[in-house]
């Protein structure tokens, strides 16, 4: 008699842990022993899990949407307690690891921005909302590529173009989400928003911003949740000088309160990003804490901007043969933001 399924034997050791999402998710670097490669494993407890009927579904997700923008999952399998998903493991970390202590460039932001879009088209055209785009779930591939990752809480949307969602993560939830349970689209757009906002000022800026609601171990929600549908967090007057107009624009559409005055898909705002140039593009910004150093080479010509906390300014320029030299309109005693701005071409 011809069996309706069979069983087979996985047989992979945990390396190290790499990251956990609350008490009931654990993710780890193992070893596949029949891939014969690292892999990164992720171990969901089945006893957290509603409905055996959902003991998949993240990874039935993930392998619905696979595109060149989202990481793909090698299989999954269970134990007596525990699902696991296999994924490939991506040495090269994820976008908080390029926004934390430091700074990306307006280049690197629209590319990875146009690559993460790309994707969330791709997983949105499946009938998904994401529900958890944030720069911990953008992995980066050994060619510098960004993915989505993590479809934990993604949901189908249902036939009045509507998925249902309860769990959020507090500081990446957009304004709706303080009222009600049904979502589109949309939810997903806000998060990629907020997400380009961190990779426009760097995570030390969001952190900082976000740090104003608690108050030792205890958070302000109702002060939160007022500010959230006020517009008000995150701070949409504040980005780094470098950060051209055009990319403002698209972040504070994406940011809008109102859903229906965010872009209504992920090729909108993926063209409105292709519109992004300029002079702006290469500028790299690093920070201490006494200075601000914007850099860049065009052409074998590069340019170094200091400004100092106190607002003096010095900049020079250094041409393919050495010679370096003063370039008087950056060399200021007082060097105000707007000023910064227009120098750097981001106006």
């Amino acid at each position: 008699m011809l069996k309706p399924y069979n069983k087979a034997e996985l047989t992979f050791d945990i390396i190290s842990e790499i990251g956990s999402d609350g008490r009931n998710s654990r993710t780890f670097i193992s070893r596949d022993h029949q891939l014969d490669a690292e892999i990164v494993t992720k171990q969901l407890l089945k006893a957290s899990l509603r409905s055996p009927d959902n003991f998949f579904d993240e990874s039935k997700a993930l392998y619905a949407s696979a595109h060149p923008n989202v990481v793909q999952i090698h299989y999954a399998c269970q134990d007596a307690d525990h699902i696991y998903l296999a994924m490939p493991y991506y040495r090269r970390g994820s976008v908080k690891g390029l926004i934390t202590g430091r700074h990306m460039t307006v280049r690197e932001i629209v590319t990875a921005g146009c690559q993460v879009l790309s994707g969330l088209h791709n997983i949105h055209s499946k009938g998904l909302v994401h529900f958890d785009v944030k720069p911990d779930n953008i992995l980066l591939s050994d060619r510098g590529e960004a993915l989505i990752s993590d479809f934990g809480k993604s949901k189908q949307i249902d036939l009045n173009g509507v998925a249902y969602q309860q769990r959020h993560y507090t500081p990446m939830i957009p304004p709706e989400a303080t009222r009600q349970n049904e979502f589109d689209r949309t939810f997903d757009i806000y998060q990629f928003g907020l997400t380009l906002y961190r990779m426009c000022n760097g995570n030390a800026v969001f952190r900082a911003q976000f740090s104003r609601y608690v108050v030792g171990d205890v958070m302000d929600r109702v002060l939160f949740q007022q500010d959230l549908l006020a517009g008000k967090f995150p701070d949409r007057k504040c980005f780094a000088p470098h950060i051209p107009n055009k990319l403002r624009s698209i972040v504070k559409k994406c940011l809008e309160v109102d859903p229906a005055e965010r872009y209504q898909s992920a090729l909108d705002v993926a063209n409105a990003l292709a519109d992004v140039d300029g002079s702006t593009l290469d500028w790299r910004l690093t920070e201490s804490p006494d200075t601000r150093v914007w850099e860049k080479n065009e052409n074998g010509t590069s340019m170094a901007l200091t400004v100092k906390r106190n607002g003096e300014s010095i900049c020079y320029k250094t041409g393919a043969s050495g010679k370096r030299t003063r370039v008087m309109a950056a060399c200021k005693a007082t060097f105000p933001e707007k000023e910064i701005q227009k120098f750097l071409g981001a106006n």
